[in-house]
């Protein structure tokens, strides 16, 4: 509250708004709750508002520990995917905080923001390596560390920038 960052996906905003509801209204019983809460912060309504709110590029570094993938397919192409629930303004974000035109996948309920060409994988290098965000932790950063040296031996990828090995 006090650094006014806050839940960009709808669930967990949804949650976070309820439990502040009972919090501040000193709710006991569940059936004191209404319906509907009031939001305490409102989600961008657009893609270029999320790319606007000053958190958004550290919140997609703990968005990737959670629900990104840094995989080499089995045709030796580096791809990274961001997958979650139907949210579409959240993930043409996605698309413009790395300038690609890559299409959404939106199949079974679920959007998937995927890329794979060289230029886009060095656009997501830059980003988590380059950017002076907020480091990739734990598995997920174990993950990107063999996702890069698996993409500095393959003979397409050979010629990017990549940080310093660890």
């Amino acid at each position: 509250m006090y650094n006014k960052i806050f839940f960009l996906t709808n669930t967990r905003a949804d949650q976070f708004n309820l439990a502040m509801y009972i919090f501040k209204n000193d709710i006991k019983m569940y059936n004191q709750i209404p319906d509907n809460t009031p939001a305490v912060f409102e989600i961008p309504k657009n893609p270029i508002d999320y790319t606007l709110l000053p958190f958004f590029k550290n919140w997609i570094v703990g968005f990737t520990c959670s629900e990104g993938s840094f995989i080499i397919k089995s045709n030796n192409d580096g791809c990274f995917q961001l997958k979650q629930r139907i949210h579409t303004n959240l993930f043409e974000a996605f698309k413009l905080m790395f300038n690609t035109n890559r299409k959404i996948d939106t199949t079974n309920n679920f959007n998937q923001f995927g890329v794979s060409s060289k230029s886009d994988i060095q656009k997501v290098i830059n980003f988590f390596s380059f950017s002076g965000l907020h480091p990739l932790v734990g598995l997920k950063y174990i993950q990107y560390i063999k996702w890069l040296n698996n993409l500095r031996e393959s003979l397409r990828y050979s010629t990017l920038n990549y940080p310093d090995a660890k």
